[in-house]
């Protein structure tokens, strides 16, 4: 992980790391040079809603009359296509606190991500008018970004839990963004089990976890796990192999998740960063 207090300079790297996710992006026309200055540090990540479903990429990188952008460094529209449009430092946050970042300096220490989305209303229940394609594609945009800084999906966050007492913000409406991060966590491949911090991988997860996982499998066990391809998906092929491994070892529950037992059983280590 980026120390001290997270990565430093611009990262000029979103591109890459997004299409390396699968995600369709695409790139504003001078997007590594755009911004507010130069970030002091990347602490994390921020979300938000534009306020209206049809809100394009454009004006989230010219801004408004009494606000210029860039206003986030991605867009990401409703067909789920995720536009890079600052790589600086851009007008989200404005004033607000959370435990991890210097009081009303959230442009300087994260990524913003607006979404186009009329947020629905602040009680709406999880994912009210977010079509699959953009919540899918927010859930790995933001895998994608803590997988390369090395963090957990803690370091995700709403604007509304920077912003809300200070501004009264409530985005990204109708996430639960505690949902959010567990979602954000089995893309990245590690989740938080029953509160302790534990391992917990199941199908769907993707990253350098499950190819850890893999990789263990197929080396030490290969009568039943040797044609498991090491890429980094949880599929129905890893999923069968850690059955198969719980089948064969006392104690476990067979049910196709690398639970606290089962990676304890497979002397399974901790990967944070991609291979």
């Amino acid at each position: 992980m980026p120390q001290p207090g997270g990565w430093r300079g611009d990262p000029v790297w979103l591109a890459e790391v997004l299409r390396a996710e699968g995600i369709a992006v695409v790139e504003f026309p001078g997007w590594r040079r755009r911004g507010h200055g130069v970030f002091e540090d990347v602490r994390g990540i921020m979300v938000h809603h534009t306020g209206s479903n049809a809100a394009a990429a454009e004006s989230i990188a010219h801004g408004r009359p009494d606000l210029p952008g860039p206003l986030s460094q991605l867009h990401i529209a409703r067909n789920g296509t995720v536009t890079v449009v600052a790589a600086g430092v851009a007008w989200h946050a404005g004033v607000g606190r959370y435990p991890w970042l210097p009081t009303n300096m959230g442009n300087w220490h994260t990524i913003g991500i607006e979404c186009a989305n009329t947020g629905t209303s602040p009680t709406a229940p999880h994912r009210r008018n977010w079509p699959d394609a953009q919540y899918d594609a927010l859930v790995a945009a933001c895998a994608a970004i803590c997988r390369r800084l090395g963090y957990p999906a803690e370091r995700t966050i709403g604007h509304k839990e920077y912003a809300g007492r200070a501004q009264g913000k409530w985005d990204p409406g109708a996430i639960d963004m505690d949902v959010l991060r567990r979602d954000i966590a089995v893309r990245i491949g590690v989740v938080p089990d029953g509160g302790h911090g534990a391992m917990l991988l199941l199908r769907g997860a993707t990253g350098p976890q499950v190819a850890e996982l893999q990789r263990r499998l197929k080396q030490a066990y290969a009568a039943y796990a040797g044609h498991l391809r090491i890429d980094g998906v949880f599929g129905a092929k890893t999923e069968a192999a850690v059955r198969e491994f719980q089948r064969r070892t006392p104690g476990l529950t067979v049910d196709g998740i690398v639970g606290p037992a089962t990676a304890a059983a497979l002397r399974l280590r901790v990967v944070n960063r991609p291979d």
